[in-house]
C-alpha cells in the first residue's frame, strides 16, 4: 500500500515516526510549509530517510497533489479546513480511493454554527484515525462520526529505545541536578511555547510565596509575565531558550514535578515525555494528553484550567506528599512504555488492513 500524508509541517515527533512507518509501508509526506512562524526554525526536522517528502508551498502544489491521487492507495489529512487538504481529499474522492481524517487530539468546544461547519467538513472523509482512546473519541463522536469508522492509535513521541534510556536517566537525578545547577530545593518544571493558551502566567502566579524553583523551558517570556515577576520581585521562577532533546534530558531528571498549565493543548507530547522520565504531572482539563492518562490510567493529575489559585494549592500539596508523587511518577513511567514508535506503527499498519478491506 502506498500511502499520501498531507500535514502541515515537519516536526521532530511527526518525521521520527513517519521514518519508522516508512520501513514497513510506502509513504509519501506531502507538507504544506517548511515551518510556522511561531516555532523555532531548529526545532523541525527535515530528515526524510526512509520516506518521500515534497512541501506544497513550493513550485505547483495542485500538481503534486494529481500526481499522488493517480500513485498512491490511500490519503491522510491532518487538517479537515486547510485548502490543500480539501483538494487532496477531492483528488482522491474522484478517482474513488479512501481519505482519512487523522487527529492527534482534539477538544470539542460548542461553537454555535461553527460546530455544523466543522462536522459537515469532518463527514466529507470514510475514515478517521484518533489519537488516544477516550479523549479524542468524544472529540470525534461530538461531530457525529460513527464509532465504527474511528480507528485509534497510541501517540508517540519516542522509541523504546529512548522510553528505555529515560528511565535509567531518572536513577541520575542528583546528578542531573548538579549538572544543572539546581540548589536544594523541590523543583518544578515545565516546557512549552511561551504564548498566552500554555498558561504560564498562570504558574508564575502560583509560584509565588511557593518553597520551590520552577524552570520553564521554551524562551522569553511574555512581557505581563516579566513585569509580574519584576513587580512581586520573584526570583524562583526562570525561563531558559528552547532546548533539543538531549539538552532538556538532564531538567527531566533533576525535576520533581512537571506542570503544565495549558489553556488549551490538543494533545501535549511534553506530558509523554515527562511520564517517560516518571514524573508526577500535574495540568489542566484542556490538555488532552493528560486527561487521556488521567481517565483511562490514573496515571497523572488534571485541573480546572484557568485558575491560579487552584493551581499553587495542588502544586503545595504535591511538594509535601512524596508518597503521592512516588505513585504518580512509578503509574505514569509505566503506562508510557506502550506508547512508542513502534506502537504506533503498528496501530497505523492495523489501521491501513481494516481500511484496505473496507471494514
Amino acid at each position: 500500500m502506498k500511502v499520501c500524508w498531507v500535514s502541515n509541517a515537519p516536526s521532530p515527533y511527526k518525521v521520527a515516526f513517519m521514518n519508522q512507518l516508512g520501513t514497513e509501508t510506502e509513504l509519501l509526506a506531502l507538507f504544506e510549509m517548511k515551518a510556522e512562524s511561531d516555532r523555532e526554525k531548529q526545532w523541525y526536522d527535515y530528515g526524510f530517510h526512509t520516506f518521500q517528502a515534497a512541501f506544497l508551498d513550493e513550485g505547483d502544489g495542485s500538481t503534486r497533489i494529481r500526481k499522488a491521487a493517480d500513485e498512491c492507495d490511500l490519503l491522510i489529512c491532518s487538517d479537515y479546513s486547510n485548502r490543500w487538504n480539501q483538494r487532496a481529499l477531492r483528488a482522491f474522492h474522484h478517482r474513488r480511493k479512501p481519505a482519512v481524517m487523522h487527529a492527534d487530539g482534539g477538544l470539542a468546544i460548542p461553537r454555535g454554527l461553527v460546530d455544523l461547519a466543522i462536522q459537515a467538513a469532518m463527514k466529507q472523509y470514510d475514515w478517521y484515525l484518533s489519537s488516544g482512546i477516550s479523549v479524542n473519541r468524544q472529540y470525534f463522536s461530538y461531530y457525529h462520526v460513527p464509532a465504527e469508522k474511528i480507528l485509534t492509535y497510541h501517540f508517540a513521541c519516542m522509541s523504546q529505545q529512548e522510553l528505555s534510556a529515560c528511565s535509567g536517566k531518572r536513577a541520575e537525578k542528583q546528578h542531573s541536578r548538579r549538572k544543572i545547577g539546581i540548589p536544594d530545593k523541590p523543583m518544578i518544571l515545565s516546557v512549552g511555547q511561551q504564548i498566552p493558551r500554555k498558561g504560564y502566567d498562570l504558574l508564575v502566579r502560583a509560584m509565588e510565596g511557593t518553597d520551590a524553583e520552577a524552570i520553564i523551558i521554551g524562551g522569553t517570556p511574555e512581557p505581563q509575565v516579566q513585569d509580574y515577576l519584576s513587580m512581586h520581585r520573584m526570583n524562583n521562577v526562570h525561563f531558559l531558550p528552547f532546548m533539543n532533546k538531549q539538552e532538556l534530558s538532564d531538567y527531566y531528571a533533576a525535576a520533581d514535578l512537571f506542570v503544565l498549565p495549558t489553556r488549551y493543548d490538543i494533545w501535549g507530547l511534553v506530558i509523554n515525555e515527562a511520564m517517560a522520565f516518571g514524573l508526577p504531572v500535574l495540568s489542566t482539563d484542556r490538555c488532552m494528553a493528560a486527561v487521556e492518562f488521567a481517565e483511562r490510567y490514573q496515571a497523572a493529575e488534571v485541573i480546572p484550567s484557568g485558575n491560579a489559585d487552584l493551581l499553587q494549592k495542588r502544586i503545595r500539596e504535591l511538594l509535601k506528599d512524596e508518597e503521592q508523587r512516588s505513585k504518580l511518577g512509578k503509574q505514569a513511567e509505566k503506562v508510557i512504555q506502550d506508547w512508542s514508535y513502534e506502537q504506533m506503527v503498528r496501530d497505523f499498519m492495523s489501521a491501513f488492513r481494516t481500511i484496505r478491506k473496507g471494514g
